[in-house]
């Protein structure tokens, strides 16, 4: 998302800027960084909020504020957890900002339709799994990273499109494009989170050996 002044009134830029400011901070206080002490856990994180930004700024739309891109944030939220996801999309959407791809008066509420809904998402989802169904690889592959790669797309865009419409925004085939991005972005977190299982299990925070292949 990329919302500009004309887009958002003056109550919805506060309220967002307030929620964007709250999550943050409570991101700050829960983020586990003592994990930062190993430099290849440093290494790691740095490396993919550069990915994230590079695939945040590949971008296309057509109506004004609505742009489409693959978020990757279900991928990231499984790896580090929910706090240092929070503080990875604020820094590629800061990215963005600062290159001029985005609006300043909308920080707060284009991080929080592509970063932080995505991640609510994802966390929620996988906590549903892991309390109701078997912890078992191909659930967790299948249902978190799969289809909350795509769900988390889909309540992402349909926020976007809420906002539109509520400031009286014509829209044209955006629906139709929210549709036809919901594979790629599923299959791409899918992809990546089962490579990552096999062969870098250790970079996965949500995911367990024990928990997903040895015992269910």
């Amino acid at each position: 998302m990329n919302f500009s002044a004309d887009l958002l009134s003056t109550p919805l830029i506060w309220i967002s800027n307030l929620i964007y400011a709250a999550v943050l901070i409570a991101a700050l206080l829960k983020a586990p960084w003592h994990h930062l002490k190993d430099n290849k856990d440093i290494h790691v994180l740095l490396a993919s909020c550069l990915i994230l930004w590079l695939i945040w700024h590949n971008s296309a739309g057509v109506t004004p504020g609505m742009e489409f891109h693959l978020l990757l944030v279900t991928t990231i939220t499984l790896m580090f957890g929910w706090p240092f996801a929070v503080i990875m999309v604020s820094i590629a959407q800061l990215g963005l900002s600062i290159e001029g791809d985005a609006y300043w008066i909308s920080y707060a509420i284009n991080t929080i339709c592509n970063g932080i809904i995505p991640i609510g998402i994802t966390y929620g989802l996988y906590w549903l799994v892991y309390l109701w169904l078997p912890r078992n690889f191909f659930i967790y592959i299948f249902l978190i990273a799969f289809a909350g790669g795509a769900l988390s797309m889909l309540l992402s865009r349909l926020s976007g499109l809420a906002i539109l419409i509520s400031s009286g925004i014509e829209l044209g085939d955006e629906p139709l494009f929210i549709i036809v991005m919901l594979f790629p972005e599923a299959f791409l977190n899918g992809f990546i989170m089962t490579l990552l299982v096999i062969y870098r299990p250790k970079w996965v925070s949500s995911f367990s050996d024990k928990c997903y292949l040895y015992k269910n």
